[in-house]
């Protein structure tokens, strides 16, 4: 019986100081927030916690964000494989103009090449691209943004302008809610803009009629 029982401390001894179990029984929450993640988390068949999802309306009752459609070089090694005349001398505005129209082009100075840093430029639906869903947070975020985690990840970079006809398609969430307080704020300068001189006019003119 005693032989039995320290058996059994011996085998749960070895198992727990296994790496295995440290694997096994180290919660998700010690490495999660830290924006770097282990090989196994990134290699294929690896998706139990974060899946490519391509294609598919958005959140918030289909109201966006959409995601883009998604074209085939998008699964590419070679994102620009059948661009005719291509050249990676070419700067990326040239065909890409309006994906530097953005927070962090326009405000942060960011440029293409700090997060599609890979040559050939990979599709960020290649498996091994650093911009796929299912690590762009660890390799591409948490380069500027320390502890990024899959769901700061998902934060639309390249954002349309919020009164265009791609955000309302895209995004028609965000369309009418600047659309709305737009009309919001023209409204209130329409109505009270005038109601305030009127107001001023017959302050002025009262105390004018009370010197004379």
């Amino acid at each position: 019986m005693i032989h039995s029982r320290m058996i059994v401390c011996l085998l749960t001894a070895l198992l727990m100081a296994s790496p295995l179990a440290a694997e096994t029984m180290s919660p998700e929450k010690d490495y999660a927030g830290t924006g770097f993640y282990r090989d196994q988390d990134t290699l294929p068949g690896a998706v139990r916690y974060y899946r490519q999802l391509p294609g598919g309306g958005g959140g918030l009752w289909g109201l966006g964000p959409a995601r883009n459609k998604i074209r085939k070089s998008s699964f590419k090694v070679d994102a620009h494989e059948d661009v005719a005349d291509f050249s990676p001398e070419i700067r990326c505005r040239k065909c890409h103009l309006q994906q530097t129209k953005d927070l962090h082009g326009l405000r942060m100075g960011i440029t293409c090449v700090q997060c599609h840093r890979s040559q050939p430029v990979a599709g960020i639906f290649h498996y091994y691209s650093a911009l796929n869903p299912i690590r762009r947070h660890a390799y591409v975020c948490a380069k500027c943004h320390e502890g990024a985690s899959p769901s700061f990840a998902s934060y639309m970079v390249h954002e349309p302008n919020p009164i265009s006809a791609e955000a309302r398609e895209g995004f028609p969430l965000l369309y009418y809610a600047v659309w709305f307080m737009l009309i919001l704020a023209v409204g209130v300068f329409v109505v009270f803009l005038p109601y305030t001189a009127l107001w001023w006019l017959r302050e002025f003119f009262g105390k004018l009629k009370g010197r004379a």
